[in-house]
């Protein structure tokens, strides 16, 4: 029930953009609201999960020893995990996704890319996170977190592919496939609870949030103030997009 529930968010989030057809100018301003989503997710979310987890295997690491901060470079590998990620995605995009003559499109289109990426590696951690917590007090918490992430994120993807001029059925079909990446997450994390543990989970979650960190500060904050026009607009559905993060997070959700 849970797997469906996701799924179907996913798909009605990312499906709603598309409902309306947009020229190049609304495309940009509706980006912004996009791009907002993702910095929240970013900043309230991602950042202090992994800070708060990494926090947690520190004092689960020390205790027992004379010294604290005996293992730093354990404490250190998530933050390299990060720094990997959003590296990586600065290389493949300039070695493989971004074209040499630096046309708009192509420039689009990696940002589009970069933004699924980073969108699908923490959607498979949440999923795995959420199989490894089942059980939990924390278990209904973080499905309606996971939901109300899910329908916020899709429907910020499929903007970012509309920037891109891909068609109607190719944005669908992204949305469907990244409308599955958490419920397989949550079968893998079945699978995989065991082996992976709570310190697995942190260096996905890690890796996610240093994919998520490149794309929005160097590639989509860029590409909404790309052009002059639409300032106060962009700038406030940008100031919405962090609102409606920090209100979930504020919500506890």
């Amino acid at each position: 029930l849970e797997i469906a529930g996701i799924f179907a968010i996913a798909l009605v989030g990312g499906a709603i953009p598309l409902w309306v057809r947009w020229k190049e100018r609304g495309l940009h301003i509706a980006l912004a609201l996009a791009t907002g989503v993702f910095l929240g997710a970013v900043f309230l979310h991602l950042l202090p999960e992994v800070a708060v987890q990494t926090a947690k295997a520190a004092l689960a690491e020390d205790h027992g020893h004379e010294h604290a901060g005996e293992h730093l470079h354990g404490d250190l590998l998530p933050w390299l995990c990060m720094l990997v990620g959003a590296l990586g995605v600065y290389l493949v995009e300039a070695l493989f996704l971004r074209p040499h003559d630096h046309d708009e499109l192509h420039r689009h289109r990696a940002v589009s890319w970069s933004a699924l990426l980073g969108l699908a590696v923490h959607s498979l951690t949440a999923g795995m996170a959420f199989a490894v917590m089942r059980g939990q007090n924390i278990e209904s918490a973080m499905l309606l977190a996971i939901l109300t992430h899910k329908g916020f994120e899709a429907f910020s993807l499929t903007s970012v592919f509309q920037l891109a001029q891909y068609s109607r059925k190719q944005v669908m079909l992204v949305v469907f496939g990244f409308a599955l990446v958490t419920p397989v997450g949550i079968l893998l994390g079945e699978v995989l609870a065991e082996g992976l543990g709570s310190q697995g989970v942190l260096m996905l979650n890690a890796l996610a949030a240093g994919t998520f960190l490149y794309v929005c500060l160097c590639e989509l904050l860029a590409e909404v103030f790309h052009h002059r026009e639409d300032g106060a607009a962009k700038m406030g559905l940008l100031a919405i997009g962090v609102g409606i993060m920090w209100f979930a997070h504020s919500a506890g959700i």
